[in-house]
């Protein structure tokens, strides 16, 4: 036969079951709550959503990228060819530094020792020639690289994604 009795310390209550009396262990809590693990709880989804985000910045040249209807996503390393347009004909730059055909060639050399997918990104201006971009592309696969042509969406596709 249970029974409840009230007690007169903190307005606790004894339950009482065949003659042996139990008394909670459980106090109401009182104050503020505790910050401590709701802070917690924010710094590890801002460390997760900081790891699952793509960091991979494409180059700090400005060309208009030709718009095309199929795109994909790809997983790079930092090794991007850019031509761009300028007043004395087309620029080179090798991640944003300006080079001549000459250099560009040993920059290539040097990404096949250094690079485990052996890839490059190609990013031209839409009034560059085809003639520039074929003789990068021909550079690329003398030193044995892979070359990906970097190309803007359709209007109204979503923007190209470079990651995993």
């Amino acid at each position: 036969m249970k029974k409840l009795i009230e007690n007169g310390r903190n307005g606790a209550a004894a339950i009482s079951h065949s003659g042996r009396r139990y008394r909670p262990r459980l106090k109401p809590m009182s104050g503020l709550p505790l910050l401590t693990p709701l802070i917690d709880i924010f710094f590890l989804t801002l460390i997760f959503f900081m790891l699952s985000s793509s960091f991979v910045q494409i180059s700090g040249i400005r060309v208009e990228l030709p718009r095309v209807g199929a795109s994909t996503s790809v997983g790079i390393e930092k090794f991007i060819v850019t031509l761009s347009q300028s007043e004395g004909g087309e620029k080179i730059y090798f991640n944003d530094q300006e080079v001549d055909w000459e250099r560009l060639k040993e920059k290539l050399a040097d990404v096949r020792r250094m690079s485990r997918y052996a890839t490059i990104v190609i990013r031209s201006d839409r009034g560059i020639p085809m003639e520039p971009v074929v003789r990068v592309m021909s550079l690329a696969g003398k030193a044995q690289l892979d070359s990906i042509i970097a190309v803007m969406p359709e209007e109204g596709k979503p923007e190209a994604v470079f990651g995993p």
